[in-house]
């Protein structure tokens, strides 16, 4: 039996896992109110490295997973891969699943209590001495009169032929102002005149968001009363539901700094539960009169796997691969395979494929760049798709020796075409509208994935080639890195989010410190246990390196 073992590829899988820890690290310093955890100092800024790995990652994994599903299946067997994979996939994914889901499902309410008790002896001693109830400093114009109210001023102004959508003060139409500050009088008046109820602002947000955001409960109940649209998204992608769900942190940099409007924390978290129930019909996603699995397992209504779902989707994958090799037995297409995997000419085929799959999976409508995410048990087929593509070529080139070296000859060129194609699609996501140029995005995304995939195989052929003993344990360590990384790094992002140092430094704290924390979990908890056992085979403290 051929005993080759491919370190490169094993470190390239860890590689791909391990970036996760970093890509979930960034979510807490971004604009995403559906994350749980927000810190107090985010930049838009970080979409940048996010969309650079989420555009290759999962896809880089499947590739790799592709090819060991077909080298174990050549060499052991049909019987031996489903027996491998039950007890790497399946397991993992029901054990993990079981004990992670609820944690993960409740992390939200769990910070939202720690934070509230955290801040309230801050809240109430600065609210107390007046030390957050600055005013907004009115305008003389259309948007101040309805930012306090004054309908006699707003008649004036629209007399003298004001425009009742134009943007004002904060890049706001007087409809925001009167929804954010919730003058209900303003709101009806300006409605009765015909004002746009879902304009925009300059972060696409509508009033109804934005009275939703600050918990103006009123306002809200005019809005949906007068027809507002409660399913028009920000340029976060936030609903205003989940708008809602921004911290007290996030919540007063927007009021005190962008906006210098006062600030009551306590009043706006009073006045986001009754908005929410106007808005869902419920105070929480989930209601307590629910039944303890359904509170515990299920989120936005539906089973939620979180970041497990790469398992679940292997899962359909290996069947998927399994019946395909059963068919494909009995048909001599030996030469053809081998030309798609080598042939120079192999992204005239690839590239099309995948954009086609971009293309219908939806993503770019929102200006994300590479594949759509979905978490939940009910199968996405067109995202599963997407990742048969990688997960199948991986499979075809397992057999052709060499493939390494063809695959990833020129990596530094694929490198450099890849960062060009990543810069160029930057300003079609951010000047994205309505669905224009998603053709673009979904054909730069298919051509950066694979130039990615080529040019990592090429690198780390040429870099962890041999065996390497430290090499070799992070790549032991790595699924249980992956697995066991996310509600430890919610909790530490907790931890750093109202420090007041630069968010680089935070991010850095937050990825080494969960990095470090599990590679010591694994040395020592971990790897020589029955839970080690399961996720990478049976390891010997005498020759733990095997």
């Amino acid at each position: 039996m051929d005993k080759t073992r491919y370190h490169d590829l094993d470190a390239l899988r860890a590689y791909a896992m391990l970036l996760g820890i970093l890509l979930h690290g960034l979510l807490s310093f971004l604009p995403t109110p559906i994350w749980p955890v927000q810190d107090m100092k985010q930049s838009e800024f970080y979409y940048i490295p996010l969309m650079f790995i989420h555009g290759f990652r999962m896809s880089l994994f499947f590739f790799i997973s592709g090819f060991f599903t077909m080298m174990m299946w050549q060499k052991r067997g049909t019987f031996s891969l489903l027996r491998h994979r039950t007890k790497r996939i399946v397991l993992p994914f029901l054990i993990f699943g079981a004990l992670l889901f609820p944690i993960l499902n409740n992390m939200g309410a769990f910070i939202k209590k720690a934070e509230d008790k955290r801040i309230s002896e801050t809240t109430q001693r600065e609210e107390s001495n007046n030390a957050i109830k600055q005013e907004y400093k009115v305008p003389n114009d259309l948007g101040g009169a309805a930012s306090v109210g004054n309908l006699q001023k707003i008649r004036e102004w629209l007399q003298k032929g004001a425009n009742i959508n134009g943007k004002y003060d904060k890049d706001f139409t007087p409809l925001h102002w009167a929804a954010t500050m919730n003058q209900v009088d303003a709101i009806q008046l300006l409605a009765d005149e015909g004002a746009d109820l879902n304009a925009r602002d300059g972060h696409q947000s509508t009033p109804l968001l934005l009275a939703a955001f600050f918990g103006q409960t009123d306002s809200v109940e005019c809005l949906l009363q007068r027809g507002a649209d409660p399913k028009l998204k920000n340029k976060d992608g936030s609903l205003p539901e989940q708008a809602m769900m921004a911290n007290r942190s996030i919540t007063e940099w927007v009021a005190r700094d962008i906006l210098q409007i006062p600030f009551n924390w306590t009043k706006i978290s009073e006045g986001r539960n009754q908005v929410r129930k106007l808005l869902t019909g419920e105070h929480s996603y989930i209601g307590e009169e629910t039944s303890w699995f359904v509170r515990n397992y299920f989120l936005f209504g539906q089973f939620c796997t979180h970041h497990l779902w790469f398992l679940y989707d292997l899962v359909y994958l290996t069947v998927g691969f399994l019946l395909l090799m059963g068919i494909l037995k009995f048909i001599p297409i030996n030469g053809f395979a081998r030309w798609l995997a080598e042939s120079p000419l192999r992204l005239l085929w690839l590239v099309p494929l995948t954009y086609w799959a971009q293309l219908n999976m939806g993503s770019g409508e929102d200006g994300v760049f590479g594949p759509s995410t979905a978490v939940f048990l009910k199968p996405d087929w067109i995202k599963l798709g997407y990742y048969a593509i990688f997960f199948g070529y991986g499979a075809i080139c397992f057999p052709h020796k060499g493939f390494h070296e063809k695959v990833g000859r020129f990596w530094p060129v694929y490198f450099a075409l890849a960062t060009i194609f990543f810069i160029a699609v930057l300003p079609i996501i951010e000047n994205k509208d309505e669905g224009s140029n998603y053709e673009w995005i979904s054909l730069l995304s298919a051509l950066f994935v694979w130039l990615m995939i080529f040019g990592l195989i090429g690198c780390f052929r040429k870099l962890f080639s041999q065996a390497n003993p430290k090499v070799r344990f992070i790549s032991d360590s790595a699924y249980w890195l992956y697995i066991a990384h996310l509600p430890l790094i919610q909790i530490i992002q907790f931890w750093v989010s109202g420090w007041s140092l630069p968010s680089f430094i935070k991010l850095s704290f937050v990825c080494i410190t969960t990095t470090i924390l599990l590679l010591l979990s694994y040395r020592y908890l971990i790897r020589y246990s029955p839970i080690g056992t399961m996720l990478n085979g049976k390891r010997h403290k005498s020759y733990g390196t095997n």
